[in-house]
């Protein structure tokens, strides 16, 4: 056999609209590590449905590997595609969250380590999530961070500093949110500021909302945030960013494989810092070890 059919085949898909990241130079330099071991093709899309389209192409051709380069929104679209499927996702974090990518120990601030990570091909099998059949891969949840990812989605200025402005401003103007949550065959009433369902630690930021959360152990980790008060707001972000939100007298945590929440009409809500509208009764699911993905 000519060797050159045994060369796997590495499909880039580019978000150039999404995060702060200037991508060209990253592309040039993921052509130069690895054009000697793989054949590489590189694909531009600024929605995300043309995302999905390219990664379903890829799929199709029996891609070995397709690398998202963007942040989160890009990831969940091409995720979404390659669950169950023989091609493997690799993530190159250019975005502005990269909340999957930080859970994966995938280095955000130095690039070429990603690539580095693409270049040796270690994999493994990760769980993800459905809320009402949606997939999901790092956090879904209602309440203030939904609000704050709907606004930041609206948003023309990225980042960690836009996303903070957002959420401080919107404290002082949210109201608890009173659901019922049924789990483990025993139904709950809650008052909450935020409900998060999660498959990794973070919401991205290094934010840690479900710390002891373990993306291959088949359970979500739900964070119920109570209503707290001003000073405690900034204790409460203090403990999101050391790991130890679970510790707080003001956060409920508990895991389970499925989560069924009645909430009011009308009620913001989000997966993987994606907004996006939902019934007044929401089915969430983990299935366990769905998704390829690429490691350090």
């Amino acid at each position: 056999m000519n060797s050159m059919t045994e060369r796997r085949k590495i499909v880039f898909i580019v978000n150039p609209n999404s995060g702060t990241v200037n991508k060209s130079n990253w592309i040039a330099l993921a052509s130069k590590l690895l054009v000697n071991e793989f054949d590489l093709e590189f694909k531009y899309a600024t929605s995300y449905i043309r995302v999905g389209e390219l990664a379903r192409y890829a799929v199709k051709d029996g891609v070995h590997c397709v690398v998202a380069v963007g942040g989160d929104g890009t990831v969940n679209e091409i995720a979404n595609v390659l669950r169950h499927t023989e091609t493997a996702l690799a993530i190159l974090p250019l975005g502005s969250g990269n909340g999957l990518a930080r859970d994966l120990r995938i280095s955000t601030l130095l690039p070429f380590k990603a690539l580095e990570a693409i270049r040796r091909q270690k994999s493994l099998l990760i769980d993800y999530g459905t809320v009402n059949d949606v997939p999901f891969f790092c956090t879904c949840g209602i309440g203030l961070d939904a609000l704050v990812s709907n606004l930041f989605a609206e948003s023309k200025r990225r980042g960690f500093l836009s996303y903070t402005a957002i959420a401080i401003r919107e404290y002082f103007r949210c109201t608890p949110i009173d659901c019922t949550l049924t789990y483990d065959g025993q139904t709950h009433k809650k008052q909450a500021v935020i409900i998060n369902c999660a498959n990794i630690r973070q919401f991205g930021y290094n934010a840690y909302i479900a710390p002891q959360a373990d993306f291959q152990d088949g359970l979500m980790n739900v964070t119920i945030l109570k209503p707290f008060g001003l000073l405690m707001a900034v204790h409460l972000a203090w403990k999101l960013f050391t790991k130890t939100i679970d510790t707080s007298r003001y956060a409920e945590t508990f895991t389970c494989r499925e989560l069924r929440v009645e909430m009011p009409s009308e009620t913001y809500f989000h997966y993987d810092g994606e907004p996006t509208s939902m019934p007044s009764v929401i089915d969430i699911k983990i299935i366990p070890r769905g998704l390829r993905v690429i490691v350090p």
